[in-house]
């Protein structure tokens, strides 16, 4: 992506993510066998809650590595979109079957309901596409070789 398609909710999008997920997979993999244990019970993840525990940590850690690096920011928020995407479809699934197992999904957002979780992803998914789909509206000048 070219520096001057970069808006200021890009970068804001960029690092809000960078944060968001080593911050949850730093949680997830210090209290791992907890993480598995609550996606174990599951309906949905269940039996393979012992790679999916690795898995999302994983992921979240290379989507933030992803982030940091300017030549694949524009993929990071694209992965950063299709995973809030992927756990707001999770968490609907969770309320719509009265599901009561815990968040296990990192510190505080561990603290928050199903449903003011639902709305957390949701506002990262509208992040997201705002950041990769919003234009500059003041892209620099080109610079002129004339003299």
């Amino acid at each position: 992506m070219n520096k001057e398609h970069r808006t200021p909710i890009f970068f804001f999008a960029v690092y809000f993510f960078i944060f968001l997920f080593l911050y949850t997979a730093a949680d997830k993999v210090m209290n791992h066998e907890t993480f598995e244990n609550v996606l174990s019970r599951s309906v949905l993840i269940g039996p393979t809650s012992a790679y999916i525990a690795w898995l999302v940590p994983a992921s979240e850690i290379l989507i933030g590595i992803t982030l940091l690096v300017p030549k694949t920011q524009k993929t990071g928020l694209l992965l950063s979109l299709l995973l809030m995407s992927i756990f707001t479809i999770y968490l609907i699934f969770m309320v719509s079957s009265g599901s009561t197992l815990p968040c296990h999904c990192g510190g505080i957002i561990s603290r928050m309901t199903w449903t003011q979780h639902i709305w957390f992803n949701i506002a990262c998914i509208v992040l997201a596409a705002l950041a990769l789909l919003k234009p500059n509206p003041n892209p620099p000048e080109p610079i002129s070789v004339n003299s």
